[in-house]
């Protein structure tokens, strides 16, 4: 319920809450899954508005690189960390898991070779693709794997702020 209520209060449209939020998801919910959670995060986030298109769809997407960690990697310890660039910011979820074969037209493959089901890996690049970013996925077997968002910043109309 707290998602729910959280992803329809526009109160939340800025980076700052954005962050906030995603620190406390992963804790919790990989808190739940036994894995140890490392987070970088900035100290003080500048105030950047997101549209609430914008946030939904980082927060979806992210929530499925986090589902990818505790139900398909095996992994003991994820690490989230937020950069920020003058007028962009880097969300990567990395993990020490077991890693896959990169995606071969659209479908993934774990170590033996076997097809993995789902379409996440595809629902998160388009969601970014759907705010103007990019979502890079990097896995090597054996030494897990890597998510990336890329999202670059518009200057708000008529401030000093950014938005995407």
């Amino acid at each position: 319920m707290d998602e729910i209520v959280w992803a329809v209060n526009p109160k939340h449209d800025t980076l700052e809450s954005l962050a906030s939020y995603l620190e406390k998801f992963a804790i919790d919910f990989l808190g739940l899954a036994g894995i140890r959670c490392r987070l970088d995060l900035p100290l003080e986030t500048p105030w950047w508005q997101l549209s609430s298109e914008a946030r939904h769809h980082l927060f979806l997407a992210y929530k499925e690189a986090l589902n990818n960690i505790a139900k398909h990697s095996g992994a003991s310890e994820a690490r989230i960390r937020l950069t920020l660039a003058a007028a962009a910011f880097e969300l990567e979820m990395a993990d020490n898991g077991c890693g896959f074969v990169p995606p071969e037209h659209g479908r993934t493959r774990d170590q033996q070779g076997g097809h993995l089901g789902g379409n996440g890996l595809t629902t998160m690049q388009r969601r970014l693709q759907d705010i103007g970013g990019v979502c890079d996925i990097k896995s090597i077997p054996g030494q897990g794997t890597r998510v990336t968002f890329y999202v670059a910043l518009k200057p708000a109309a008529g401030s000093s702020g950014k938005r995407i």
